[in-house]
């Protein structure tokens, strides 16, 4: 009988009104449509991008290249009809500019298998690479080519007190692709599913390693210190990038403290600070060089290394806004770097960031104009410096305006009020691919409103959001301050395989069709995140 009463009232209950469903996301289709068609038809981007890179060149920082192509962004801004400044942001250290660089490698004959083959002839070719920023001078110099396995303290114990004068080649033959398989890629529709299902991903702060990587890596420095002190005339080594004509190269290493945590060792662009000259090579010559050196003959390298430091000064990131209306006092941001590393001109490491947040702010404007009121917050675009030697510029920027933090990647310590009026921060950073969606960064409310507007943009190929990270780059610095800080899903193309940060990062390898779209949907979501009655969920 409980249980006929209980099934009794159970079905006697009142139902309980399920909650509404959350109104769709408004989207601007008007806006939508002269955005796409300024950016796909009457697209600037790439001027944009051949300035920064062909005529400014290769921009690091605290270089004049990299000055002149603030200064010309600064122009191109205000000549749209927007504000821009130079912004400061704090000291890097000082900077450094290559005058002459060649490399040329001997062999004195006589030397080899011999036997019954003839004994080989002297020859003289051209060893390709490029130095290591802030590498000191060498001068015009030769030594004898010695091969060195960095890994192996035995290799050092052997040739201890023999380096001095000599030029060190370190590693092993490196592993050069046959080019059987294209290198350049995108990502396909299993990959992005992939990517639209996966759950959120732990959100960055600080980077923790295991006990081994730690030891590994004392091990290294270690290492290193012993070769550095005995006095090499140059360090050489393999780029590692698999061959393909490319040279990867970045910032000179130092001797240090193998306690010390990487980003508390001193740097080589510090005032002051001396290391050895090291340079980069092309993985097929280093092979080749190895190769000679193991079959007993003699290398001579002639090495002419000249460079200039220049003073340390102010740095500055470049700032453009449109003024907003009735919500002026909130901001959208939309940021990308300038700077870039040296053997290339930079171009999709990250004159194609830069060119795309440009373009939207041209297009943008454009479409304000043609509207005749502007946005309703303000829209702003940034372009950081010192992002190459750790996000310095954007993290200069949170620090002068949103948040204050111990340093990089420590907690922060204070938030301004400033930093509730930011409504979202969109960055473009992962090379020339097409925009194919955006990392939500764990924010789940978000993800909807990315969806209508991806929707709306009408790009069957760009339809993804995803609530997993990435990191590596300048929407780091807002989203460790509290700000919502947001990157792109872009299409690799052979960004990791063979453009970032080498020698192969030249205009010729952005893709002008993909630079266009990434434009058009930057602009269609800082127009959508400014005409919203509410700020970014949090």
């Amino acid at each position: 009988m409980r249980s006929l009463a209980f099934a009794a009232a159970l079905f006697a209950a009142p139902v309980l009104a399920q909650p509404a469903a959350p109104a769709p996301e408004p989207v601007d289709t008007a806006a939508v449509s002269f955005i796409r068609a300024e950016a796909l038809t009457r697209g600037r981007v790439m001027d944009h991008a051949l300035w920064m890179t062909d005529i400014a060149g290769a921009r690091l920082t605290n270089g004049p290249e990299l000055d002149m192509a603030q200064r010309w962004a600064v122009g191109q801004f205000q000549a749209w009809g927007l504000t821009a400044e130079m912004e400061p942001w704090g000291t890097l250290g000082r900077g450094w500019q290559i005058n002459r660089f060649s490399m040329m490698a001997r062999t004195d004959g006589g030397r080899g298998p011999g036997g019954d083959r003839p004994r080989p002839a002297a020859q003289a070719f051209v060893v390709q690479g490029a130095p290591k920023a802030w590498s000191p001078s060498t001068g015009r110099v030769s030594g004898e080519v010695v091969v060195v396995d960095p890994t192996s303290d035995a290799d050092l114990d052997r040739l201890a007190g023999t380096l001095r004068g000599r030029i060190v080649l370190l590693g092993t033959p490196s592993e050069v692709d046959l080019g059987l398989e294209a290198i350049a890629e995108r990502r396909d529709a299993s990959e992005l599913l992939g990517m639209a299902n996966a759950a959120g991903t732990p959100s960055g702060g600080q980077r923790t390693y295991s006990p081994e990587v730690i030891a590994r890596a004392r091990a290294t420095q270690t290492r290193r210190n012993r070769l550095f002190a005995e006095g090499p005339l140059a360090i050489l080594e393999p780029s590692g990038t698999g061959g393909h004509g490319a040279v990867r190269t970045m910032a000179a290493q130092m001797s240090a403290d193998p306690e010390t945590s990487f980003m508390n060792r001193p740097q080589p662009w510090a005032d002051g600070a001396t290391t050895v000259p090291q340079v980069v090579l092309l993985d097929e010559h280093a092979n080749r060089l190895m190769r000679l050196v193991a079959a007993g003959e003699r290398v001579t390298l002639d090495l002419d290394l000249d460079v200039v430091f220049v003073p340390a000064r102010p740095e500055e990131n470049v700032v453009a806004e449109i003024r907003g209306t009735d919500l002026a006092g909130e901001v959208v941001i939309l940021g990308a770097h300038q700077d870039s590393w040296h053997s290339g001109t930079g171009a999709t490491d990250n004159a194609a960031g830069s060119a795309v947040v440009m373009e939207a702010a041209r297009v943008l404007k454009a479409y304000y104009d043609a509207r005749g009121s502007g946005p309703r917050r303000t829209i702003r675009f940034a372009l950081w410096s010192g992002e190459e030697q750790g996000l310095h510029g954007s993290r200069g920027h949170v620090a002068r305006r949103y948040a204050t933090q111990a340093g990089f990647g420590a907690p922060v310590t204070a938030i301004t009020p400033e930093q509730a009026t930011v409504s979202a921060y969109y960055n473009l950073d992962n090379g020339s691919g097409r925009i194919r969606g955006i990392y939500a960064q764990n924010n789940a409310a978000a993800e909807p409103l990315f969806t209508a507007w991806l929707a709306a943009y009408g790009d069957p190929e760009a339809r993804t959001t995803t609530l997993q990270n990435t990191g590596g780059t300048d929407h780091l610095s807002f989203d460790a301050a509290g700000i919502p800080g947001f990157q792109f899903i872009q299409d690799p193309l052979a960004y990791f395989a063979q453009t970032w940060h080498t020698s192969m990062d030249v205009y010729d390898h952005l893709s002008a069709d993909d630079l266009k779209q990434a434009a058009a949907v930057m602009a269609v979501f800082a127009h959508h995140t400014a005409e919203r009655d509410a700020l970014m969920p949090r």
